[in-house]
């Protein structure tokens, strides 16, 4: 049965074009069903370090392109078109060479969202003026009709499930945790990276940088945030945080 989304608001085309930065922009909204926007303006990629996130990421390309490695999987998504990445699915930007591009990402509960990874041409269903902005709402509302998946080798097994549990909810070393469940380290290990796409100890680290986002949203200091995470200090969160999300701690608890 399909999901009923919450309708979405009209995007002003100023809101989708920030100034020219080194950094992504976030900010939050009130609008039931979205936890966060980003945008980003600029040339290539910023190169950002393999990671997922906690929630769907929907990726509106307003101009030039976007690429992507998810999985073994290199794809592009040209302006005009729209991707969906599932929750907890690894992805890494890739640079693409082109020369300047507007994007524009919308993060979703990962309740309800869709699970599949898919791109899709939303030229019909959106349109860009500077009098009626940027309209998901269709966009979203059709989204699982308007395209197949392009694969689904990314959609979480039980499995996978049970390995993520167990390495965001124990603090203990990975071979002790191995152990309680009956592997070797080495075994563990070979399983966490064929799930989840990272060694165990670089997903905690990812898992930690989530948590670091949604205590920041919380608008959690960020010295608290540094200590509750796990990181040396805050200067240590920060340039993890900013390898991974491409903005500051800073930016990103105020924006």
């Amino acid at each position: 049965m399909k999901t009923t989304r919450p309708p979405l608001p009209s995007f002003p085309v100023a809101t989708a074009q920030p100034s020219r930065a080194s950094h992504w922009h976030y900010w939050r909204t009130d609008t039931a069903g979205i936890v966060e926007l980003a945008s980003w303006h600029g040339g290539g990629s910023l190169g950002l370090r393999p990671h997922f996130h906690d929630e769907a990421q929907l990726v509106f390309v307003l101009a030039g392109a976007r690429s992507f490695l998810i999985g073994n999987r290199a794809i592009t998504v040209s302006a005009g078109k729209a991707a969906c990445i599932p929750a907890h699915v690894l992805h890494a930007p890739l640079a693409n060479g082109t020369a300047e591009t507007r994007c524009l990402n919308l993060y979703l509960p990962a309740t309800g969202a869709t699970d599949s990874l898919r791109v899709v041409d939303i030229r019909e269903h959106w349109r860009i003026t500077e009098g009626t902005g940027i309209r998901p709402a269709a966009v979203l509302r059709d989204f699982d009709a308007l395209s197949p998946t392009i694969g689904n080798p990314e959609r979480p097994k039980r499995e996978d499930d049970s390995l993520r549990l167990a390495l965001t909810t124990s603090r203990g070393r990975i071979g002790d945790l191995a152990a309680s469940l009956g592997r070797s380290r080495e075994d563990f290990s070979r399983r966490v990276s064929h799930a989840v796409g990272v060694a165990p100890h670089r997903f905690r680290l990812l898992a930690r940088l989530n948590l670091a986002r949604r205590l920041l949203r919380a608008d959690e200091p960020i010295a608290a945030v540094a200590a509750e995470t796990d990181f040396a200090d805050q200067s240590h969160l920060g340039r993890l945080f900013r390898a991974t999300f491409g903005t500051t701690p800073g930016r990103y608890r105020h924006g």
